[in-house]
């Protein structure tokens, strides 16, 4: 009989996961040195008390060993706490991830990490957690090179409990309709309609099932029409078609500004610098700015940006992403920059991944120290390689094939 501890979370049953001899060599070696890596990190309880919490697990955890996106995120999570080790301040982010179980203060303390691995690459000496005096507050991240010392704040922008409970219905409506998909081996087209509450959304999902068995019987379409959703089920062997559901972003840029500017005043606090941000809100997906060319998005956020920094004394400039995201479609490395130094980059990362930097600076230092950015993410694309065999594991080549 299998015990209900069996059935929780542990760092043991994603390492019998990884162990699969269905995985290649080099991806089994790599994710299990991760999962040990993060285990003595973290403790032992750390994946069942996050579960107790958030109801989740990290997805760089949970979906590591079969995803590839996923695995890249945990190796490189894994990599910086290896190779920041020994780094001041280290002990306190480790602290603060291992206990404050939410989604924004682990990447959070990811992203701390994120700025450290990059700048101990480039030559930079790091410090997590550092203060300008004793009275002041710690700045995230201070890294220092030659005569250059910049002090970092880092954040996440994630999306707001009502895009939350939003993203994770339309994350369930189409679970539940690929399921009919493969059952009926049917396709199913048009607009779900808006979000509906449990009762209504299991009516739809009966309707649609029985549609899906006239459809196999008749070998003719059948529709579906209920509260605003209008389907087709289509016969087997059908591929050209669309099936659309409502997309819910968050409240938008005064939300993601308000958040800028709280921020910005804490940094000026811990002695001013730079904000590194991750605006993981949906901005960069589901937006008209979104759609449009990289030397226009860095022209239309910078203004925004150095609008609303300019309004704090002591910030030198920002830099926003929207973090390491699957790659939905192909991505080739793009740059762009500007007369007044602000720098956009896209660059595919291993595991399938493609990130979108901005970088605005806002004083006349913030205009040289833009530079040192650039020099940072530009060559992001090649950080997990170089970290890979610092630690002696197999290439990314080798992992992902």
């Amino acid at each position: 009989m299998t015990r209900a501890d069996d059935d929780r979370p542990s760092w043991d049953l994603y390492r019998r996961m990884a162990d699969s001899p269905l995985i290649n060599p080099a991806r089994r070696e790599a994710s299990l040195w991760a999962l040990d890596q993060l285990e003595q990190c973290m403790g032992s309880d750390w994946l069942e008390r996050y579960w107790d919490t958030a109801k989740h697990v990290p997805a760089e955890v949970n979906l590591g060993g079969a995803h590839a996106g996923a695995l890249g995120s945990l190796l490189e999570l894994a990599l910086r706490f290896n190779l920041l080790a020994g780094t001041p301040g280290l002990g306190s982010v480790q602290k603060e991830m291992k206990n404050d179980l939410r989604d924004d203060r682990r990447r959070h303390a990811a992203l701390q990490l994120e700025v450290a691995g990059l700048a101990m690459r480039a030559g930079f000496t790091v410090a997590l957690e550092h203060r300008s005096s004793r009275q002041a507050p710690p700045s995230d991240v201070l890294m220092q090179r030659d005569q250059a010392a910049l002090r970092v704040e880092t954040f996440a922008i994630i999306l707001d409990q009502h895009s939350q409970e939003g993203r994770a219905y339309w994350d369930r409506a189409t679970d539940a309709l690929r399921r009919i998909n493969w059952e009926f081996d049917v396709g199913i087209a048009g607009d779900l309609g808006e979000r509906l509450d449990d009762n209504a959304f299991a009516e739809l999902l009966r309707l649609i099932e029985d549609a899906a068995r006239k459809t196999v019987e008749t070998g003719r379409e059948h529709p579906v029409m209920f509260k605003g959703a209008q389907l087709q089920v289509l016969p087997p062997g059908s591929t050209d078609y669309e099936l659309r559901g409502g997309i819910e972003t968050s409240q938008g840029w005064s939300r993601i500004e308000a958040r800028l500017m709280q921020k910005a005043t804490q940094a000026a606090r811990a002695g001013g610098g730079w904000l590194r941000a991750d605006i993981m809100d949906g901005t960069w997906q589901f937006t008209p700015w979104a759609r449009a060319s990289l030397h226009a998005k860095v022209n239309q956020i910078g203004e925004l940006l150095r609008s609303a920094m300019s309004q704090i004394d002591g910030v030198d400039g920002i830099v926003v992403s929207n973090g390491a995201c699957v790659a939905q479609g192909q991505f080739h490395g793009l740059s762009t920059r500007t007369a007044d130094h602000w720098y956009g980059f896209v660059r595919p990362l291993e595991g399938s991944r493609v990130r979108e930097t901005v970088i605005i600076p806002v004083t006349p230092q913030g205009l040289g120290e833009a530079d040192l950015w650039a020099e940072l993410y530009n060559t992001e694309g090649s950080w997990l390689d170089w970290a890979l065999c610092q630690t002696e594991l197999p290439a990314s080549q080798q992992i992902f094939g």
